[in-house]
């Protein structure tokens, strides 16, 4: 089973930084996936749909929501 990170407790600012990096690692097609609360999710839906990504979110629990980032 792979192992999805839990960023619920990052700071906006912090989890941005994060995605930042890591999404650049990506080739065009992969995904990165992530869990994320709320304000999260919904900070990180516009600046990243504008830049070549698809992002899914799905809740999982009240303030949890399971996201993965596709590099288009």
């Amino acid at each position: 089973m792979k192992h999805i990170p839990n960023y619920v407790d990052l700071t906006c600012t912090n989890l941005m930084i994060k995605l930042k990096i890591n999404l650049k690692k990506l080739d065009k097609g992969e995904t990165m996936e992530f869990y994320s609360n709320r304000e999260q999710f919904d900070n990180i839906k516009k600046p990243f749909s504008k830049n070549g990504y698809q992002i899914v979110g799905n809740q999982v629990d009240d303030n949890k929501y399971h996201i993965k980032i596709i590099k288009q």
